[in-house]
């Protein structure tokens, strides 16, 4: 028993060693995939422009996707894993979004702190197993720890990527009744659609940065973009907020239709406003059910040390007496 607790706070330990290490060997491996990049392209601007031209059909430039899958520069395995499980890469590419992630160079990071990910899990596990009397075989251990350690690291690297995307949400969310009385008050002002974004854009940023920065991304695609459709999906698939998908449904309707934006506005704040008074009404219902637990472990213990305590005291005394 001993053994195995001892196992336990050894794997407890190193764990915590590793999140304490990661943010720096994650810091460490992309400079040093960024310098390799570097020498790389040094190279490629050696040749002569005779085989770089032979060879341009042949290798796409690194600039982005290719018709097999995402570009890692130079990373072959990557670029293997990207060529053959592309829409594992675009869930990754949905995540990060999802999270405010948008520069090309993200995802090669998210997918170097995955691979860091599994190989500390795999070394933790291998460690722990085989360091072990519980007769496991050694391929068994190595099976154990390879399966254990991919899929753990993956899964961990995904859930800190949607516990951000779901803080950002959360913040959208709460920017969204504010919203939607800005862009009435806007529209009634006589300001167009694009103009009333890029204002409350403007005006938000103190309060509401996260919905600030969307809207200023919407506002450009509104001018770059002819189709407004595109604009408003590019818009909820970057939130991933439902308020959010109805404001631009809303919106989308109303310039369909030619319809005023101001008078369906209205009713969107309206029902904004209620229920975001029934989610507080709701926690308000709530609070005392959380309060049990806390109470019961906190609040009464130093109730009773100070009801029971001068009695007991007085017994104890009586009783040497």
């Amino acid at each position: 028993m001993r053994e195995i607790l001892l196992d336990i706070f050894t794997a407890f330990i190193t764990f915590v060693v590793y999140l304490w290490i990661k943010p720096h060997a994650d810091i460490w491996i992309n400079k040093l995939l960024s310098s390799l990049r570097v020498v790389a392209r040094m190279k490629k601007t050696g040749v002569q422009a005779s085989a770089v031209d032979a060879n341009f059909n042949e290798e796409d430039e690194n600039i982005g996707l290719s018709k097999k899958g995402p570009m890692f520069g130079n990373n072959a395995l990557f670029n293997l894993i990207g060529e053959r499980y592309p829409e594992f890469i675009d869930d990754m590419k949905a995540l990060l979004i999802r999270a405010g992630m948008r520069q090309d160079s993200d995802l090669e990071k998210f997918m170097t702190s995955k691979a860091t990910s599994c190989c500390a899990l795999v070394m933790i596990l291998f460690l722990v197993l085989g360091t072990n009397d519980f007769d496991i075989p050694i391929y068994a251990v190595i099976a154990i720890s390879l399966l254990g350690g991919v899929y753990g690291g993956n899964k961990l690297s995904d859930m800190n990527m949607e516990m951000l995307a779901a803080q950002r949400k959360e913040a959208i969310e709460g920017g969204v009744p504010d919203l939607i009385d800005l862009l009435v008050i806007c529209t009634e002002s006589g300001l167009d659609l694009n103009n009333s974004i890029r204002r409350i854009a403007r005006e938000m940023r103190a309060s509401n940065p996260i919905l600030a920065e969307e809207l200023s991304l919407t506002s450009i695609e509104l001018e770059m973009i002819p189709d407004h459709h595109v604009v408003f999906s590019n818009l909820e698939q970057r939130t991933d907020c439902l308020e959010i998908r109805t404001i631009a449904s809303t919106l989308s309707q109303a310039i369909d239709y030619g319809s005023s934006l101001s008078a369906s506005l209205k009713e969107l704040a309206t029902e904004a406003r209620q229920k975001k008074m029934l989610l507080v009404e709701e926690k308000a219902a709530k609070a005392p059910t959380l309060l049990t637990l806390p109470m019961m472990f906190f609040i009464m213990p130093c109730l009773f040390i100070v009801m029971l305590g001068p009695v007991i005291i007085q017994m104890i005394a009586s009783f040497n007496k």
